[in-house]
This record gives structure tokens, sequence and C-alpha cells, in this order.
């Protein structure tokens, strides 16, 4: 506990998200570029080098291992760092058809090839397991646009691998179109058919509904571009490319049946 504020008040913080609160937070993962923990009602701390940089719950240092050498932080009301302003940025309808050409443009090309991109690429020949989970998104898809939303949303939950499936990360993308199509009342509609058992992906899942993003999806949306794309592409192994994928997804009209 001293420890973890020592380093706290001693290391440069460069920026934290809006929607982290004080508390107590404990270790639960350790990557090269960053480190989540899990604090009160399971909230999630990431701590963040900056090459991530800000979002919604992350803690942006030059150095995470050097931030928190322990187990645990405690982040106090005081710790002086400026706040990431996360929520999504006005989009009105011309660049809603910029961002939509240019991802059904760009995507099967700057996705990964095992994301979710295959959906949009049925000339593709994925591997097996691929192709059967596309099948099973195909079945949730036609689900959803015949109105059987719950249905079709719980068939995609936490289908997929990683410390967020494909498939959250694709009802994450959805549930912002939703926002930036003025649908809100729809994104709040899907959350709860889209929480699961995965507390990382229920978090990313809440905060979408609530249309909060980090800074390189508020850039895309701002001002689409290739450039952009691959930096929202480069999170995570496919998450970036998911969540992209369920954003085209909503965006393309496609799930307006839902009501």
């Amino acid at each position: 506990m001293r420890q973890a504020s020592r380093y706290t008040v001693g290391m440069k913080v460069w920026s934290i998200g809006d929607c982290v609160r004080p508390g107590r937070y404990t270790l639960r993962s350790r990557y090269s570029r960053s480190i989540l923990l899990m604090g009160p009602a399971r909230r999630l701390l990431f701590i963040v080098d900056r090459s991530i940089g800000p979002g919604p719950v992350n803690l942006v240092v030059s150095h995470p291992d050097r931030y928190l050498p322990g187990t645990s932080i405690h982040l106090t009301p005081e710790l002086a760092a400026p706040r990431f302003d996360s929520t999504l940025p006005p989009v009105d309808r011309q660049i809603q058809n910029r961002l939509v050409r240019m991802l059904r443009a760009n995507l099967p090309r700057l996705a990964p090839p095992e994301s979710l991109v295959s959906l949009f690429t049925p000339d593709r020949n994925p591997p097996r397991l691929q192709a059967a989970r596309d099948a099973i998104f195909r079945c949730a898809i036609q689900l959803i646009t015949q109105g059987e939303r719950a249905d079709g949303i719980r068939l995609v939950r936490g289908c997929g691998e990683g410390l967020t499936p494909s498939g959250d990360d694709f009802l994450c993308g959805w549930m912002l179109a939703c926002r930036l199509r003025g649908l809100a009342a729809q994104a709040r509609k899907i959350l709860p058919h889209a929480l699961g058992q995965n507390n990382v992906s229920n978090a990313f899942l809440t905060l979408a509904a609530h249309g909060r993003v980090h800074r390189p999806m508020q850039h895309l949306l701002q001002a689409p571009s290739p450039a952009r794309m691959r930096a929202v592409c480069a999170f995570g192994h496919s998450s970036g490319a998911d969540l992209l994928c369920g954003l085209l997804w909503g965006f393309a009209g496609l799930s307006d049946a839902t009501g």
C-alpha cells in the first residue's frame, strides 16, 4: 500500500480516463505494454504506456511495470493527472457515410485475416474453426435482422478467444454505431443481453453502451482515414478490427430491424 502510493506520487501520469474511480485495484494480468487491474464493483484499470495512450479506464505512464512493482495500487481522488474525456465525438451524416465507405474498402486489407473481417469477404476460405465461428455469426445476424435480437446477441456473446472475444468486441462496435446514429435507447437494449461471464468484456460492453471510447477511435470518427483505421486495428490481436466490424455492421443499417 505504501509502496504503491509512493510510486503513484513519484512517477508522472500522462493522463487518466474519466471512467476511472478512486479505490484499491488488484493485479490481474501483465502484458508487454500494459497491466490489468480490477477494483471495487469489478471496475477495470489499465496501466498502459504511452504507445497505447488514453482511454476511459486507462492510466497512462511511461513505464507501467515501474509504476506498479507490486500486486495492488490505491488511487486517491488527489491523483494529479489530466483527465481524458472519452465521450464520442459528434459525427454528422457526411462523416458517417465516408466512414462506412472507408471501412468497406480498407478493412479487408488492414484487419487480421482471422478477425471478423471474413464475414465481409465471403470469397475467402478461412480455416475450419474460423469458418464455424463465422457460421455462428451469420446465424446470429439473421436472427437479429428478423427481430429476434436477444437470441442473436446471446449467440455471439463470448464467441471467440482472447481477453475480449470477437463476439463481445463486435457487440461493442454495434452499440457505438447505435449511439452515433442517435439510437442510444437501442444500445441500452442491447447491453443486458450482451453481458456474460467475462468481467473484462462486461466492462468494455458497458463503456460502449454509454458511448465511451479510447483516443484512436475518437480520431477515426473525427476524420476517417486508413492510417487511423490501422491505429484502431492495432488494439489487441483482433479486438480493434472486430470492433470496427461491429461498427460497420451497425452503420450499414442492417440492425434497424432490432427495434
